[in-house]
């Protein structure tokens, strides 16, 4: 995975350069071994190496929206992982950026790649945390939000028209249905063979999330001990203010949209119409290639 550049870091004339933002060199360098250290706590399905890198009390977000409590949830969450879905892969992970906000906290964006051991890449994720030095003068993990960001397609440079696409402009848009699925690969190489649907991830449960460049289709795989049956499930709206149209939904008599602290990415709020469909409101969007240019120029 490459390594862009840092605006925010120092360059490598010498250990102890401090950027104009508060740091040295020496700090970034420490703070870079913390990735390291999760790297390697991760290759050898040492769930507790990998946790040493995050304070007692890390506030951690994951790409399910789900917040294990501090270092001993991060650790138990990562030890389930090893033996389960990703047992066997490795951990690439790259910090992008260190910005100082003042001496001796910093935020940082980091990039993951997690692979099978054949070097096949199974999913990607974007970070953003906050590391803290201690009293003891290490070098911690605070606050840490991971996310898998939406693939950008490479056949052409994205014009105005493209980006307008994924931004909400006053009117709510529909732009997320997800079907509970007994074998989501299958349906998957169903639409996309037969709809040139795009694949642009999978959950390690093998849910598999699609899109046809302007909407993106969830297919969530069943579990035979849940009671959600079969079908479709709920459908999305990418809305410009999550508060105002709960205020709206509420006035028009439905319940106040519940947050989803353990939903999918970018799904912020569970709503339901009067007569009890299921639908999520996000201010985010819910990922997806964008749209490629028409052709005609239309």
């Amino acid at each position: 995975m490459h390594q862009p550049e840092e605006a925010h870091t120092p360059g490598s004339h010498g250990a102890r350069e401090h950027t104009r933002d508060g740091g040295a060199g020496d700090d970034v360098q420490e703070i870079r071994a913390l990735w390291s250290r999760m790297t390697r706590g991760w290759a050898a399905g040492d769930a507790a190496l990998f946790a040493a890198s995050f304070t007692e009390d890390c506030d951690f977000t994951t790409v399910r929206g789900e917040k294990p409590a501090g270092r001993s949830g991060i650790e138990a969450g990562h030890e389930a992982l090893f033996q389960g879905p990703f047992a066997g892969t490795l951990l690439d992970a790259q910090v992008v950026s260190v910005r100082f906000l003042r001496p001796g906290l910093a935020t940082v964006e980091a990039e993951s790649t997690i692979t099978a051991r054949s070097d096949e890449p199974l999913t990607s994720t974007h970070a953003l945390a906050v590391v803290e030095r201690t009293p003891e003068r290490r070098w911690l993990i605070r606050a840490f939000h991971n996310m898998v960001p939406a693939p950008r397609p490479t056949e052409h440079v994205l014009d105005a028209k493209d980006s307008a696409m994924n931004e909400p402009t006053g009117r709510p848009k529909l732009r997320h249905l997800a079907i509970v699925a007994r074998d989501p690969e299958k349906l998957a190489e169903f639409y996309s063979s037969v709809f040139a649907m795009e694949l642009f991830h999978r959950d390690p449960d093998g849910s598999c999330f699609l899109s046809d460049g302007y909407l993106s289709l969830a297919l969530i795989k069943h579990q035979l001990d849940g009671e959600t049956p079969v079908g479709m499930n709920h459908f999305g709206f990418h809305v410009e203010d999550t508060a105002a149209t709960s205020e709206a939904l509420v006035a028009a008599g439905t319940p106040k949209p519940a947050e989803r602290f353990t939903g999918r990415p970018f799904a912020e709020y569970r709503a339901m119409d009067p007569e009890g469909n299921w639908f999520d409101l996000s201010a985010h969007g819910f990922g997806g290639p964008r749209p490629k240019p028409d052709p005609s120029g239309t």
